[in-house]
């Protein structure tokens, strides 16, 4: 949660992402090309290729403008500079919008400082894509940022691309599945739709990762979705039934007690998952506290 440290980082990340944004301007993007303007010269879109048309294609960049591909990165540049170094994004909580600016300038301070490996039209996608989802009425916080995992994705997007470069290619996706390969592996064996992400007793070494972990998998309408998910790991485990890839309910312990359950939706148990929840309860031997109980025959009666 948002401490002294996480304040300290908070300001020194802006101030070494701006110094690091004026030196890329004056020296490796200086250019006298006026790309604000049509050039007779003016690119298509079959002078791009690689991860370059990838990028040029989900940023709809104005080609017309550019001469050269080095226009196009100095324009990518300029919108991360104007959209994202001096943004604020708001939140529900009065911490959410120190930590939402916290961990997107761990993605700034993370790509500008690997330019050979990540172009700025790239750090853009990339930028938009964690941005996605974030608004005043909400907690949600941009997904963490993790080099081994980035540097896995931008090499799978490059393969799809090189093979059909009109590819369907979900960022977000493939990040999160690399991101996720990278984090401690928690499935319950005896059922693999099951996961358990475990607490702070259980598992004090991986707490930050699973507190990644938890937030990864969660549905956005639940509240583990946000920096709740911390304060959740600290009492007890959480185990998440998913579908297909995609959370369907999830159980809070409390100790060795279930003290929530949540389908999707936030609004309790849904009458649907009753069966797999008591199947998966009464298999492992866990206990359901009396609020719960009285929830499960309630519906069970209708």
């Amino acid at each position: 949660m948002c401490n002294f440290f996480v304040l300290a980082n908070f300001f020194m990340f802006g101030f070494n992402i701006v110094m690091r944004v004026n030196n890329i301007q004056s020296q490796s993007l200086n250019s006298t090309t006026n790309y604000s303007n049509p050039a007779f010269l003016a690119m298509k879109a079959s002078g791009f290729s690689g991860i370059d048309y990838f990028c040029m294609r989900k940023l709809k960049a104005p080609i017309e403008k550019f001469d050269t591909l080095k226009d196009f990165q100095r324009w990518a540049l300029e919108r991360i500079k104007n959209k994202f170094l001096e943004a604020e994004y708001g939140g529900r909580g009065k911490n959410t919008k120190i930590e939402r600016k916290d961990i997107i300038n761990q993605w700034l301070q993370g790509m500008l400082a690997n330019t050979k490996k990540y172009t700025y039209a790239f750090a853009l996608v990339v930028l938009q894509n964690i941005i996605h989802g974030l608004k005043p009425d909400n907690d949600d916080l941009p997904v963490i940022y993790n080099d081994n995992a980035l540097t896995e994705t931008l090499k799978e997007i490059s393969g799809k691309v090189e093979q059909n470069k009109d590819a369907p290619v979900s960022f977000r996706n493939i990040y999160k599945k690399h991101l996720l390969s990278l984090l401690p592996q928690t499935t319950n064996k005896d059922d693999e739709n099951w996961v358990i992400i475990k607490s702070i007793p259980h598992d004090p070494r991986h707490y930050e990762d699973n507190i990644t972990r938890l937030q990864l998998l969660s549905h956005r309408s639940w509240c583990t979705k946000t920096s709740n998910a911390r304060t959740h790991l600290l009492y007890g485990d959480i185990h998440i039934l998913l579908e297909k890839g995609q959370p369907r309910v999830a159980l809070r312990f409390f100790e060795d007690t279930i003290d929530e359950i949540q389908s999707i939706g936030n609004r309790g148990i849904n009458p649907k998952d009753v069966q797999v929840i008591e199947k998966y309860v009464n298999a492992n031997g866990y206990t359901l506290n009396k609020d719960i109980l009285l929830e499960i025959s309630r519906l069970k009666q209708k």
